[in-house]
């Protein structure tokens, strides 16, 4: 048999929280949204994936739905389906495909509860798979994997219900990290979220000046002593989880003193830290 080979493990399940177009993943694929939100009741909700080949030969893809959850690495974990896991209600269609180059699929996802949803959070995984020419042509044996994109789905029945408490955040100047220890007590699952900024130090003007300069950046000229800025996409806790989520900031090289500001929220609750 041949040996099973990931060239290529994207997961963007933990990436992102809105649900606009994912950048091309590494194997030059695009695909959208790069992450599905949707309101779930008894009625069936439906919608679609759209896969674009990049490369200059035909890729040949499989669709393989999952449950899943964060084991305590915050590492996603492919767990079994239940009766209120959003993967058991779901339908794909096609289940495999083969795209020619520079052409597009669309996926088309029907999500069906069977049962009646609980309130809450409710999710799957959509695992788009690349297939090696070889396995194609087989209906056995091990199959060469090319890449495997995890998209992760997220179905809100009811009344949401964020609650996460914060118990510490720090910045690690060693890593260049912020750490985040949350409690999450809702029903959904919650993010650190917002900007950062870097300053030479005794130059932090405040965060009203910090605010309206990520509002509209192009509208505010840039203050003295910022060296550097960005946005935050962290993991997500899930409900029930209580994690440490470790946020690398992209930093440049500073060998004099700085500070880094952070302006955000983690659920509903808002945060502005200066950490020196």
């Amino acid at each position: 048999m041949k040996r099973l080979i990931l060239l290529v493990l994207l997961l963007i399940a933990v990436s992102f929280t809105g649900t606009g177009a994912a950048e091309a993943p590494p194997g030059q694929i695009a695909i959208s949204p790069s992450m599905v939100e949707l309101a779930i009741e008894n009625k069936p909700v439906n919608g679609s994936i759209r896969m674009q080949n990049l490369k200059k030969e035909p890729v040949s893809v499989k669709v393989e739905l999952y449950n899943w959850t964060l084991d305590e690495q915050n590492h996603v974990k492919l767990i079994p389906g239940d009766a209120q896991s959003l993967d058991r209600w779901m339908l794909v269609s096609p289940v495999s495909f083969t795209i020619d180059p520079g052409a597009s699929q669309v996926i088309r996802y029907s999500v069906r509860p069977s049962v009646k949803p609980e309130p809450g959070e409710h999710r799957a995984m959509i695992y788009l798979s690349e297939q090696s020419p070889e396995a194609v042509k087989k209906e056995s044996g091990a199959v060469q994997v090319l890449f495997r994109y995890g998209m992760a789905v997220y179905g809100y029945s009811g009344s949401k219900h964020e609650s996460a408490e914060l118990t510490s955040i720090t910045f690690d100047k060693a890593s260049s990290s912020i750490k985040v220890l949350v409690r999450n007590s809702g029903n959904v699952h919650t993010r650190l979220t917002g900007n950062y900024t870097v300053w030479k130090a005794g130059t932090f003007p405040g965060f009203k000046v910090m605010r309206e300069m990520n509002d509209n950046p192009k509208a505010n000229p840039t203050p003295a002593g910022l060296i550097a800025s960005g946005t935050l996409h962290s993991t997500p806790v899930l409900p029930g989880h209580r994690r440490t989520i470790t946020e690398k900031l992209e930093l440049p090289v500073v060998r004099e003193g700085f500070v880094v500001a952070l302006s955000g929220k983690i659920g509903t609750q808002a945060i502005e830290k200066v950490f020196q």
